[in-house]
């Protein structure tokens, strides 16, 4: 699987100057948790989170608090660029959902934009990784089989459980080989093991 298979795009972005009100609301409206900042061209500068959003002062309720509570500094940041984190980690298109699913699990990040160059072309989520993988065993080998069918490697079988393909047919090793890379590259399968019968 590819990124640009399971990304979403377009994607929901707030640019670098924008009020953090602005950046509050969309995040509450659209329902994510961190959205890319773009600049003026749309280059990929930042990213705001929701974890950022709530860096800024809050008034303290008195109601809360036996003893007086803490005041607030005065000084609150007013745009997104002085909140956000500065020079992202990106992922392009092309990049393999294995890695990225790798860098997900490794850190605590719960989306990534998505640039071809510097330009935003999407964002990739660890819900969009998970729903790739939720994809049923029927799907993951009905698209297997029409690829097969289309590149004339149809006397090859694919039986898929829990996500993990099993091709077996007769034919080349060069066969043997594509047949693996189509099934690699179906949205939802986690495994492939190929065993050619003759050939």
């Amino acid at each position: 699987m590819l990124v640009r298979e399971i990304m979403t795009s377009p994607a929901f972005s707030v640019h670098q100057e924008a009020l953090l009100t602005e950046a509050l609301n969309l995040m509450a409206k659209s329902k994510v948790t961190c959205l890319p900042v773009v600049d003026d061209d749309e280059r990929v500068v930042g990213v705001i989170s929701e974890a950022d959003l709530l860096k800024t002062d809050l008034e303290p309720d008195p109601r809360a608090h036996i003893r007086v509570a803490r005041q607030s500094s005065g000084v609150s940041p007013k745009t997104v660029g002085q909140v956000m984190t500065a020079h992202p980690h990106t992922v392009r298109e092309d990049t393999d959902v294995a890695e990225l699913a790798h860098t997900f699990a490794s850190t605590s990040w719960k989306s990534v934009p998505v640039v071809r160059g510097e330009l935003l072309l999407g964002v990739v989520s660890r819900s969009d990784v998970i729903r790739a993988l939720s994809r049923s065993d029927e799907e993951i080998a009905a698209e297997i089989y029409r690829v097969l069918a289309e590149t004339g490697l149809a006397t090859w079988h694919a039986d898929v459980t829990d996500g993990v393909v099993h091709v077996k047919g007769t034919g080349s090793n060069r066969e043997r080989s594509a047949v693996t890379s189509i099934a690699q590259s179906v949205k939802g399968v986690r495994h492939v093991a190929s065993e050619a019968s003759g050939g």
